[in-house]
């Protein structure tokens, strides 16, 4: 199995091409997280021109201030939902940023995970295959080996947050 992991999975190649597959699946979160940011802009920008409308209304003695009020405050009270709404996005955007390391790093880094399935001793592989290693469904003579990169193995470059 370490054999089959070194070959098939612990490669340069592959590990690039994860990296692609996060990258883009990140892409697409931070589209959607765009979209959500177009429309809660879109409806703090309607709230403002209510709230204006109001003031220019009670200003010319069009309204009365006592009958708008309850108007009024949930008006501000959505404003301010959405304004949070907006500064959660936002910063779950910069969060998600990250971007494919350079293939020196990549390289090294699938040296190391070789290294450590060939000389570490038999607790580190066990560990290792353990936090990577899912599933193994085994048909007949072929295995399937379900698998994903423990947290720290994919070498990034993380931008904005914390």
């Amino acid at each position: 199995m370490i054999k089959q992991i070194k070959e098939r999975i612990l490669t340069r190649e592959s590990l690039i091409d994860l990296v692609r597959v996060v990258n883009n699946e990140m892409d697409m979160a931070v589209q959607s997280y765009q979209n959500e940011l177009e429309l809660i802009s879109g409806a703090i920008t309607d709230i403002n021109h209510r709230l204006e409308r109001l003031y220019d209304a009670i200003e010319t003695g069009k309204l009365n201030l006592d009958d708008v009020v309850v108007r009024i405050r949930d008006l501000r009270q959505r404003q301010e939902q959405l304004q949070s709404k907006r500064i959660e996005i936002e910063s779950q955007m910069s969060d998600r940023k990250v971007e494919l390391a350079d293939l020196e790093a990549i390289s090294c880094y699938v040296d190391d995970l070789n290294d450590l399935l060939r000389d570490g001793t038999l607790a580190e592989r066990r560990t290792f295959i353990r936090s990577f290693v899912q599933e193994i469904r085994v048909t007949g003579n072929e295995a399937v080996l379900t698998y994903t990169m423990p947290e720290g193995v994919l070498p990034t470059v993380q931008y904005g947050g914390q």
